[in-house]
């Protein structure tokens, strides 16, 4: 359980961070509008891919005190970053659409 906590919590930090380097916003628009089209989520695996491998490749080199440089270069450990942030852009997206009567 603890390492559930310790996970999610490094995952937030990350979502975060790339919300500070601006690596977060494509995700989060765009699965936003494929929630708000209600559009097929599968659609987001592209997306979550390429952003996961980008962040991975550009933070490469990243060094520091603690675990968060060392896991920001680890491609699996982005895609649940990314995974995260296109799951609370399409929530959002969905939830902002207008309701028929």
């Amino acid at each position: 359980m603890l390492f559930i906590i310790r996970l999610l919590w490094l995952v937030l930090e990350a979502a975060s961070a790339h919300l500070q380097n601006g690596l977060a916003y494509p995700v989060l628009l765009l699965a936003g509008l494929i929630g708000w089209r209600r559009w097929s989520p599968l659609w987001l695996l592209p997306l979550v891919g390429a952003e996961a491998f980008y962040a991975a490749d550009m933070f490469a080199k990243a060094g520091g005190a603690g675990k968060l440089p060392g896991a920001m270069s680890n491609v699996f450990f982005q895609l649940f970053v990314f995974a995260f942030l296109a799951l609370l852009g399409l929530v959002i997206g969905r939830a902002l659409r207008p309701k028929r009567i």
